[in-house]
């Protein structure tokens, strides 16, 4: 049996590759295999599989389940090979491997003999042996746990490694007389880490020696502004020795004639097919190889030239330093999702990522990758603004956070902020860009420490929310709205846009102009002639909750008198009476943290600022009790209650009540919100309900020749990411798993 983490996990045996299971239990093998032959302890596993503060209640159940799994996948071995053992040692695990099964430790082997050949003064031994341990990468480490929003520091620092190897065998390479064939990868990996100093000095030898002594200097001058521009720093003083070496033509930089020539293949090879990997890998072939950048995510090469059959030495990737701002998005899902096959998981994934690469696109930004839960936009600046860039990248990411706050609320949960979240991250700065050459759709490949920063800020966001560096806040704060510190531990963090939730989630919600401007002046009329007024909103599941949810913030961000919006969502198995249940925990406060003692106190409190009458007060207490402690059915007395408690509330400033999903209601609950919209009051109260086409086969005269009730119909149509998000969320056969 084989592993490999170099790259994709992936484990093989004689039949082929293993099946492993799900996400958790992948990742604590890849885990696991990081550290493998050591004791791993339980709190280290489970603060891999979860972030901090993040672990379920059964974690440690989950993590046991995954072990025990594992160890029947393990227990298959290849013919004539001894199993892996995953064994418990206190306070732990480990995974018992022979060195040659694991090709991180593989690579450690061949690295370690590559070094000790290099420093024996054997450059083609140790040329072969660093060549064939870069060989064995496949791509990034566990690439396929980073899609899944997994990062460990043992990934980054394996990640750093690679880098210094393949510096070693540059230096091997150098030492052999091949300084023309290393020119093209010592090129991609100085552009893409100016800042490490070896592979200059290395890039500065190979052009001297190709007798391009002004392309030498350039480097090094490159080299100096990055350091001292970014860290105030002198370059070190071997490569300052360098420098003065190239510009006096010092003869100790002639390769020396004993060292020993590259050796050429015999019969070249086709260029190989770019992998997925953070750099490149120097490799003895004839022709110059196709090389990948250094990045967060696989690059993907231009696939137009290779269509061509462009020669890969021929394909040159620029880069340059741009001013813009970066936004970094990755996608949540709650524990709703856990009982959903893994396809229709993916398919949620993969509408939340067109939503949000609908939402950069339509500011203006580049997708430059979009990888499984995380994706990656680039907003940079015009000539006609500096901070436009920063601005557009804002805007987009307070977007997608509002529209997946409307697709979480479509589920319904107890829990619906957790259900469906994005986490946030927009930094501005100076930012590395490559952009492929030649005709095609490849976006740009970005990176640099801004990118950097940006990924280690993302990690401790909370869910729904965006951060933003001291940068981005400085060129926005005219625009939006921020709360925080400012620094790593108190970042800002984005609260509003300054036009609107309604150019967040479009022109208004696109299509739903129309509606909302309808809803808009209902709500006005209601306001102005003290009147109630009942709109309904007929549609399916997702298009109807997102227009009720989309005038909600509408009404909330307006700058007009305040208005007062109280909400609930419609559950047949209370009879309806979840909904009340719910408006009246919103306007007195209370959660599921208050005991009947302080919830019954919060509740006085909110009713003495509604009357002055202490025997009404006392009364609505009592009527109100079984609403406010949520504890066995509702009678339906307590609706006359309910009807008084609003009149008080619209009577004291003006009220809109949302009910959705007003369908699956009982009588009691339907005559109660029909007699709302009684004219003869003199109330400021704005009833809104979403319902299904169920509801008019219930109620065929629904607010049927009243002046003061409007319906409006949605289409099924989806008409953009986000209406087609809630269709996939709702989708026949999934609304009862997850709602």
């Amino acid at each position: 049996m084989r592993f490999r983490v170099l790259g994709a996990l992936e484990v093989d045996n004689d039949d082929g590759l293993v099946e492993l299971g799900g996400v958790r239990q992948r990742s604590a093998l890849a885990y696991l295999l990081l550290h493998a032959n050591q004791v791993v302890s339980t709190s280290q596993l489970l603060g891999a599989l979860w972030p901090a503060d993040d672990a379920p209640m059964t974690a440690r159940k989950i993590l046991q389940n995954a072990i025990w799994r594992l160890r029947g996948v393990l227990a298959r071995p290849s013919s004539g090979e001894s199993a892996p053992e995953l064994l418990t040692r206190n306070p732990g695990y480990m995974l018992r491997v022979r060195p040659e099964q694991v090709d991180l430790l593989v690579f450690q082997q061949r690295v370690a003999a590559g070094r000790a050949a290099l420093a024996a003064g054997r450059p083609v031994a140790a040329r072969d042996l660093l060549t064939e341990a870069l060989a064995l990468w496949r791509g990034s480490v566990l690439a396929d746990l980073a899609e899944e929003g997994t990062y460990w520091a043992e990934v980054a620092s394996i990640q750093k490694k690679r880098l210094d190897v393949m510096e070693d065998c540059f230096e091997a390479e150098l030492a052999c007389g091949g300084h023309q064939s290393v020119l093209h990868e010592l090129k991609a990996l100085v552009e893409a880490e100016p800042l490490r100093e070896r592979a200059s000095r290395q890039l500065m030898l190979a052009l001297y020696r190709c007798g391009r002594q002004a392309d030498a200097l350039a480097v090094y001058g490159r080299v100096r502004e990055a350091l001292v521009d970014g860290l105030g720093l002198e370059p070190s003083p071997e490569l300052q020795q360098l420098q003065r070496a190239v510009l006096t033509q010092d003869p100790a930089l002639d390769l020396r004639r004993t060292a020993q020539p590259a050796q050429p293949v015999q019969t070249a090879q086709p260029a190989p097919p770019v992998q997925p990997g953070p750099t490149p890998q120097p490799v003895r072939t004839a022709q110059v190889p196709e090389f990948t950048l250094p990045s967060p995510r696989p690059v993907p090469g231009p696939e137009s030239l290779r269509a061509a059959g462009a020669p890969a030495a021929s394909i040159a990737v620029p880069s340059e330093y741009r001013q813009a701002s970066v936004l970094l998005l990755r996608f949540g899902l709650g524990p709703e999702f856990g009982t959903l096959p893994p396809e229709d998981v993916d398919r949620v994934l993969d509408a939340v990522t067109q939503l949000a690469r609908e939402k950069i696109e339509a500011e203006g930004g580049i997708v430059a990758s979009a990888l499984g839960s995380v994706l990656l936009g680039l907003f940079e600046d015009d000539d006609a603004s500096e901070n436009a860039g920063a601005v557009r990248a804002v805007r987009a990411a307070a977007a997608v956070r509002d529209c997946l706050v409307i697709a979480a609320a479509t589920l319904h949960s107890s829990s619906t902020g957790q259900a469906l979240a994005a986490h946030g991250a927009v930094y501005t700065g100076q930012v590395v860009v490559c952009r492929w050459p030649g005709p095609g759709v490849t976006p740009p490949w970005i990176g640099g420490h801004l990118v950097d920063d940006c990924r280690a800020a993302l990690g401790s966001v909370p869910a729904g929310e965006v951060h933003v560096c001291e940068a981005t806040r400085r060129l926005t704060e005219g625009h939006i709205t921020y709360r925080g510190g400012g620094t790593n531990m108190a970042p800002w963090e984005l609260l509003a846009v300054g036009d609107g939730f309604t150019n967040q989630c479009g022109a208004s919600a696109g299509d739903r102009e129309c509606e909302l401007d309808l809803m808009r002046a209902i709500l006005l009329r209601t306001r102005h002639r003290s009147t109630p007024h009942l709109v309904t909103v007929l549609g399916p599941p997702g298009r109807k909750t997102r227009l009720l949810l989309e005038f909600q913030r509408l009404v909330e961000s307006g700058t007009a008198e305040p208005v007062r919006v109280l909400t609930g969502a419609v559950a047949p198995s209370r009879g309806g009476m979840c909904a009340p249940a719910q408006m009246l925990a919103s306007y007195a406060g209370t959660g599921p943290e208050d005991t009947p003692e302080s919830a019954s106190a919060k509740l006085d409190m909110a009713l003495a600022g509604l009357t002055d009458d202490r025997e009404t007060r006392a009364d609505l207490l009592a009527a109100l009790g079984p609403l406010i402690h949520a504890r066995g059915p509702v009678m339906r007395e307590v609706l006359g209650a309910w009807r008084d408690f609003l009149a008080l509330a619209a009577a004291k400033h003006p009220l809109v009540v949302i009910w959705d999903d007003l369908d699956r209601a009982d009588e009691p609950l339907l005559e109660l919100v029909e007699k709302l919209a009684d004219p003869r009051a003199d109330l400021p109260l704005l009833n809104v309900v979403g319902a299904d086409a169920r509801l008019l086969a219930r109620r065929p005269g629904w607010a049927a020749g009243r002046p003061q009730a409007m319906t409006i119909s949605l289409g099924p149509v989806a008409d953009d990411a986000l209406d087609q998000l809630l269709e996939c969320l709702l989708m026949p056969g999934r609304a009862a798993v997850v709602a």
